[in-house]
């Protein structure tokens, strides 16, 4: 049986176009509180996916 928390995170890699893993990777690892915060609250309230998948691509590519 899958958790609450794994199919938020399931839901939330499908509309950035990634896998778990690399969603997981991306929001606990790369991006800034900030960043994870705005990219969430852009997918939660159907605001534009596009943004979404360019604050989480431009985490995805940063240096560490």
């Amino acid at each position: 049986m899958m958790g609450l928390y794994e199919m938020i995170d399931e839901a939330m890699a499908f509309e950035l176009g990634v896998d778990v893993e690399t969603y997981i990777d991306v929001i606990e690892n790369k991006c800034t509180l900030e960043e994870a915060d705005a990219i969430l609250d852009i997918i939660w309230k159907k605001g534009d996916i596009e943004e979404a998948k360019q604050l989480f691509n431009q985490a995805k590519n940063k240096e560490q």
